[in-house]
Order: structure tokens, then sequence, then C-alpha cells
């Protein structure tokens, strides 16, 4: 899949930084979206293998796919979109590598795309079978042959849609993630550019276990944030309530109690070609989040509140964009080679353009040329081997073209000095030293 290396056109150092903000702008939109997508789908099929007699497991799960696909145009702009984004400016940043970076996130895209399919499959699914069930309690005994394999049908579609749309949720989130810790590591990437190296890498693995930690914790907070803000206005009855807000704010716990550790874990295995003070710092930062985060998750959970709903969810946001900038300023680090060799190919790119479409302005200095081949011969005042230009210029001034020619194709004038041997000037430095002699002599 080389097409994309014949796409890419060299950039500047200065479009080069606009590349890096565009993909931490492209992050901070997808990281989130695959976050709530995949945890939500999760427990949306853990809740209702769980259902049984009890209709809150099998509300909950129902109204946990809902939250996530509420619209297909919002799922493709902020799932495939992005990655198709990032797959772009990867292509312009390893350009020359022979990495395969951008065709490992192309093709996330499209597992992604696979997987939104199956999913909203699985979210009307859900619904057939609620008019089904209403159908068939309806017709009590009397339920026609047709209305029983049409609900056989969409239940057995609505549990395979669910598991393959997961499946190939994970596959996405796994390749993409590997993809992206491959580009921050410079040192192994002729080691780990084939796609067996890039699904068994430590640091791939490591950072997929934190981001579906972090998936669960975060979704906790959106759960929270929906169902117990101030403005919801929630019609659900109080017990249903309380199980949602029980079930969050545990996930929620948990979930933030282990996110520190994988967080240090992610700093432990970066190469170490991609540690800088900017890295750590923002580890930094994300840890001290991260502690907010699990004290507000306890205090809720110690008062079965839901107070710091609203803020939980923002100080999800912060962290997510911590998270993001501390692995961009590793691969920006990672890559100073890279980025410093594609700086030196666009300018020579840009010069070979001008070049062809003949925009190259050579400055060329009269002077310079005068001290490098005529000084030994020629001077304004004295005789050297050849003539002092003051009694040779004055017949040539205002007939520059004249002296231009002769000095590209020398004759022998005076007989008293040896001939000028031809200096093998071209045009233009022809016509920038005779300007030199003119206008020194004119002064």
């Amino acid at each position: 899949m080389e097409f994309l290396d014949n796409l890419v056109l060299p950039q500047s150092a200065h479009h080069m930084v606009l590349l890096k903000y565009l993909l931490v702008l492209t992050y901070i939109i997808l990281i989130p979206y695959l976050s709530i997508l995949f945890s939500s789908l999760v427990l949306s099929i853990y809740f209702e293998k769980k259902a049984g007699v009890d209709f809150k497991n099998y509300l909950f799960s129902k109204e946990l796919i809902d939250q996530i696909t509420f619209n297909k145009s919002v799922s493709f702009a902020l799932g495939v979109v992005p990655l198709l984004s990032s797959a772009f400016c990867y292509a312009q940043l390893l350009h020359l590598t022979g990495l395969n970076v951008p065709e490992y996130i192309l093709i996330s895209a499209l597992f992604l795309i696979v997987s939104l399919i199956l999913i909203y499959t699985y979210k009307y699914t859900f619904h057939l079978k609620d008019i089904f069930t209403f159908a068939s309690e309806k017709a009590g005994s009397t339920i026609p042959e047709d209305l029983k394999s049409y609900q056989s049908k969409t239940t057995h579609l609505h549990k395979r849609s669910g598991l393959y749309g997961l499946v190939f949720l994970v596959i996405t989130i796994y390749l993409f993630i590997a993809s992206i810790q491959l580009a921050a590591d410079s040192g192994n990437w002729s080691a780990n550019n084939n796609l067996i190296g890039l699904i068994f890498s430590l640091k791939a693995f490591i950072y997929f276990l934190q981001f579906l930690v972090a998936s669960f914790a975060f979704t906790s907070a959106i759960i929270l944030y929906k169902y117990f803000r101030i403005d919801s206005h929630n019609s659900k009855d109080n017990e249903y309530l309380s199980f949602v807000k029980s079930i969050a704010l545990r996930v929620g716990t948990v979930s933030t109690i282990i996110l520190p550790l994988l967080i240090i874990l992610n700093v432990m295995v970066k190469p170490l070609e991609s540690f800088s003070y900017d890295v750590f710092g923002y580890a930094l930062l994300s840890l001290i989040v991260v502690l907010c985060i699990v004290i507000l998750f306890y205090v809720m959970l110690k008062e079965s509140s839901a107070k710091f709903a609203s803020l939980l969810v923002y100080l999800f946001v912060v962290l997510f964009a911590f998270i993001i900038i501390k692995d961009q300023y590793a691969f920006d680090t990672s890559t100073k080679k890279q980025f410093a060799m594609l700086a030196a190919n666009y300018e020579n790119y840009q010069k070979k353009v001008k070049e062809e479409f003949g925009l190259v302005t050579e400055v060329i200095n009269g002077a310079d040329i005068y001290n490098g081949k005529c000084i030994a011969c020629h001077q304004f005042d004295r005789k050297v081997v050849g003539p002092p230009y003051k009694e040779v210029l004055p017949k040539y001034e205002g007939n520059k073209e004249k002296l231009i020619q002769f000095v590209l194709n020398p004759v022998k004038v005076n007989p008293e000095y040896p001939p000028m041997p031809n200096q093998g000037l071209k045009p233009k430095e022809a016509e920038a030293v005779v300007e030199y002699l003119l206008t020194t002599y004119q002064k």
C-alpha cells in the first residue's frame, strides 16, 4: 500500500508543526468517542446477558447502547473522519520512512465502519425484539409461525451483531493504538513495522489496557451526568436510578483506582529517545487529575450521591487532553531526525520545482567573480599582466553588451599584452562582473 507515499507532497517545517496540532485535535475528538462507544457496548452486552427476569438490567442495557448511537452521522464524524485525518497526518509526517502506520490506520478505519454497522444493527434489533415480544403477548397462544420465525431470527441477529460489533471495535482500537505507538518508537521502526511485531508490542498492549480502563471510568462519569445532572428531569423511578447510580459509581471508582498504575507503566515502557521534560510533566499532570477523579468517585460512592457528575466529565476531558499531549510530545521528541530530514527534503523539492518553472533567482556577485578570476591580471589603475581598466573601460561606457561578449569570448586586441584566456563564465556571471567593473570605474 505505497499509494499514500505517492500522494504525499513534501512539507515545510511550519506545515509539519500544523500537522502535529491537527493530530492533537483529532485525538481529542476520537479517543473519548471510542472510549464511550467501547465501554457502552461492553456494558450493554453484559447487562443484557445478566437481565433474566430483572427488567432493570434489560432497560439499562438498552439505554446504554441508545446513548452512543443516537445519530449515524455523528458516529461517522466523531469516529471515521478523525481516523482518516490521522492517517493523512502520519502519511505526511512519516514520509520516506517506509512505515506502514498510515496504512494500518486506514485499515482500522475500515474495521470501525464495519463495527458501526454491526453496532447499529444491535441497537435496532434491540427495539425490534421489544416489538415482537409485545406482539407475541398480544397474540397469546395464537402466535403466527411467521412471527415466531422473525422473532427468533431477530434475537439471533441481535446477539451476533452485538458480539461481532465488539470484536471489530476491539480490532479497530488495538490496531490504531499499536500504530501510533509504533510511530513514536523511531528506534524500532524497522523491527516492528510488520503486522506481527505490531500486534505483539508490549507498549501497544499496555496502552490498550490503559485505554480500556479509562474508557470504563469515563463512561461511568457520562452515565452519572446523563441521569443525575440538575436539568436532566429524569422520569425513571427511584429504584432504577439507584441501580444505575450504584453501577456507575462502582465501575468508575475501581477503574480510576487502576488507571494511575497503567499511566505510570505506559511512561516506563516508552523508548528512551521519546523522553523529554514535557513528557514527564504532562504525565505528572495526568496523575494529579486522576487522583482528583478518584477522590470525587470515592466521596460520591461513600455518600451514594452523584453531586460531582458534571465536574467529573470536565476532569476527564482535561485528563484525555493531558494524555494526548504527553504522547504527542513523545512522538515529536522521538522523530526529530525524521522532521529535520523532511524539512531538508522540502527545501530540495522547492528548489527543483522553481528550476522546472524557471523561477530560480540565483544571486551572482560580480565583486566575487572579479576577486576570484580577474584581479590576478587586471587592476583599475595600474598594469599587471593585462592593461589597467582605466585605459580599457572608457570605450565600453554605454556599450555594456559588447564588453559582456568580449568576456565570454575574448580575442587579442592590443599587441603589447598577451591574449586574455577564456574564463569559462556563464552569461549571467559575465553580466554581473561587467556591471561591477563599469560601476566601480564610474565611481
